[in-house]
């Protein structure tokens, strides 16, 4: 055989090796257009986000070792986060969103098709056994529909450097990591994310009066005996008209049952007690059993005498004593001036943190304070345990003006002739009429949000920050000071305004009462 043919057999033989080679490299059946996925959508059969009934989110949690999973999910017509009890997820629209991203969501860039970058790119899968160290690992986010089917299934990584909208995907199960542009697409494991953290709906400004009772319970015979405490009261009532015309005065003023000799009211501590109340947040939740539920929900919201319900509210701090429902911590009622009642008891504190706090854990002994010689845990947060119930009370509202007595008309109305006294009594009807609908407007709004608010408080207990029962539960040394001496020049500043403020007036924005 001459050189040249010698040469040509060889090179046929090269090139049949590497195209076997290459075949035996590629999946079977796949072009190479299949092996260039840029721009893509990852889910093209998932077309429609209200296809998504379950969204699960499983990332790794350091503290326990183990993956921890979160997860809402559509039952009976509701929102609810099975790992929280069903607790409802207020934050239904971040769900819908969260599935129109992940709709959307497209190969932009190829990044990497090696295993061994996994790591590096933060999307090791933390469902993998195998993945024995939480570094590198991702957030796994998997959507399914009402048959459990799997509509979208994703490991979310790290930021891509120089893209600020990006983050690394995988989709399990693959190498091939990509960037993608994360618009709307929410992978949030934090309880108070999916929920409506803010626990009472009070307006701070609406809040009337507070009514602390300083009472203790003690068990004797296995019965829950009430000591008597103090009983404070404190009254937001309308500030009086300024001594200086063209002063400035707050709108109300409060002010106390009995002021010790020598104190003034401490507005400072109402003042903070209104705001917490009016911003107080959920931490955690604990199902109340279903027979104290319902109790709850019923017409009179009496309990009844159930030892389940009764040993569930001891385990919590509460009990049901000969005078009526208490706490050992703390009992504090509030009227607000759309005609609401709330009855607020504070409970035991709990120390925890993460799912341990939000949700509690299957040791029940976990949920109680640890004793002195054990030490708070590592990271956990003080928080306390918290029993709300509502009652709407017309009597609360402003009531609509009566039909006026003669003596009230103005004096000089007789001598009007009859077509002015006419449509002067027409207009004060009118008055009436009007101010009577709005009354009967409140009523039937201070009915349906004691309603809605009795039925969500019914099932649950709370856990609330221990900085706000701080806050909240006050006794009448706190509720007083010494009194403040009025700064030199009568305004907010020692010594006078400062320099360059004329005429001993403030700026706009800064007038006190403002």
């Amino acid at each position: 055989m001459s050189d040249l043919k010698r040469t040509g057999a060889y090179v046929a033989v090269a090139l049949t090796l590497l195209a076997t080679a290459v075949l035996a490299g590629r999946p079977s059946g796949k072009s190479p257009h299949d092996f260039d996925d840029q721009g893509q959508k990852f889910f093209p059969d998932f077309t429609l986000p209200e296809q998504a009934t379950t969204l699960e989110v499983v990332e790794f949690d350091p503290s326990t070792g183990d993956a921890r999973p979160f997860s809402v999910a559509l039952k009976d017509g509701r929102w609810v986060i099975p790992s929280h009890y069903d607790y409802p997820a207020d934050a239904k629209d971040r769900l819908a969103n969260t599935a129109a991203g992940v709709l959307d969501l497209t190969k932009d860039t190829i990044r990497s098709d090696r295993a061994e970058d996994h790591k590096d790119l933060g999307v090791l899968d933390p469902l993998d056994p195998k993945a024995l160290s939480y570094e590198g690992l991702g957030k796994r986010m998997t959507l399914k529909d009402k048959s459990d089917r799997v509509l979208a299934d994703l490991i979310f990584g790290k930021p891509v450097p120089g893209q600020a909208d990006q983050r690394f995907v995988r989709v399990p199960g693959q190498n091939r990591v990509y960037g993608a542009r994360m618009v709307g697409v929410e992978i949030s494991t934090r309880f108070s994310d999916w929920i409506e953290t803010n626990l009472l709906q009070i307006n701070p400004a609406g809040i009337q009066t507070v009514a602390f009772y300083n009472d203790k319970v003690e068990m004797r015979g296995g019965r829950a005996s009430l000591v008597p405490g103090d009983h404070i009261k404190a009254e937001r009532t309308p500030a009086a008209a300024p001594a200086k015309p063209g002063a400035t005065a707050p709108a109300s003023v409060w002010k106390l049952d009995e002021v010790p000799p020598g104190k003034e009211v401490n507005t400072q501590a109402l003042d903070a007690l209104t705001s917490t109340l009016g911003d107080l947040r959920i931490v955690g939740v604990r199902p109340k059993p279903p027979g104290l539920s319902a109790d709850l929900k019923s017409a009179t919201g009496q309990i009844q005498q159930d030892d389940v319900s009764f040993l569930s509210l001891a385990d919590k701090g509460f009990y049901v004593t000969d005078r009526g429902f208490y706490s050992s911590e703390g009992n504090v009622y509030t009227s607000t001036d759309d005609g609401l009642l709330y009855l607020l008891h504070f409970g035991k504190v709990t120390f925890a943190r993460g799912e341990a706090l939000s949700a509690g854990t299957k040791d029940a002994k976990q949920d109680q304070a640890p004793a002195e010689t054990e030490g708070t845990p590592d990271g956990a947060v003080e928080s306390r345990f918290f029993f709300v119930t509502v009652q709407f009370k017309p009597e609360l509202l402003p009531a609509p003006p009566a039909e006026p007595v003669a003596s009230e008309w103005p004096s000089d109305l007789f001598a009007k002739s009859a077509v002015e006294r006419a449509a002067f009594e027409k207009a004060e009807a009118d008055k009436r009429t009007l101010a009577s609908a709005e009354y009967a407007q409140k009523v039937e709004a201070g009915k349906k949000k004691a309603e809605d608010l009795k039925t969500r408080f019914a099932g649950w207990y709370y856990v609330v920050p221990g900085e706000a029962f701080r806050k909240v539960v006050l006794d009448r040394a706190s509720l007083t000071r010494d009194p403040v001496p009025p700064t030199p020049g009568g305004g907010p500043f020692p010594g006078g305004l400062p320099p360059g403020f004329q005429g001993g007036s403030l700026p706009p924005g800064l007038q006190m009462g403002r």
